[in-house]
C-alpha cells in the first residue's frame, strides 16, 4: 500500500510565491509522519522479508529505514522461534523471561 503523502503538482507558468512555497513546505513536515509513510507489506514475500545484522564485529550496516525495519523483524524472528517475524512465539513470553533470568 502506497504512503499517504502526495507531493503538489504546479502548472507550467506559475509563478512562485512565498506562500505556495511555504504551504508546500510545510506539506512535507505534516507528512513526515510515520503513519503516512509508504509501507513494505504490499504482499507477503515483501511482509517476510528480514536481513541478518550479524554478530558484535560483523554487522550488516542498514543505509535507510527500510533496512532498519528487515533487520528487527529478523531480531524478533530469532526471539520467538517461529518461521516467521509474526509468528506468535513458540514459549509463552512469561516462560521466556523466567528462562532468561535463571
Amino acid at each position: 500500500m502506497a504512503g499517504l503523502y502526495n507531493h503538489t503538482t504546479r502548472a507550467d507558468g506559475l509563478t512562485l510565491t512565498a506562500a505556495i512555497y511555504n504551504a508546500d513546505h510545510q506539506n512535507h513536515i505534516d507528512n513526515y509522519d510515520l503513519d503516512q509513510q509508504d509501507d513494505h507489506s504490499a504482499n507477503v514475500a515483501e511482509m517476510q522479508s528480514t536481513v541478518d545484522p550479524g554478530e558484535v564485529g560483523t554487522e550488516s550496516l542498514s543505509t535507510d529505514a527500510l533496512g532498519e525495519i528487515q533487520r528487527l523483524r529478523f531480531i524478533i524472528q530469532q526471539l520467538t522461534g517461529g518461521a516467521q517475524w509474526y509468528s506468535s512465539p513458540e514459549i509463552p513470553a512469561s516462560k521466556v523471561a523466567v528462562e532468561m533470568y535463571t
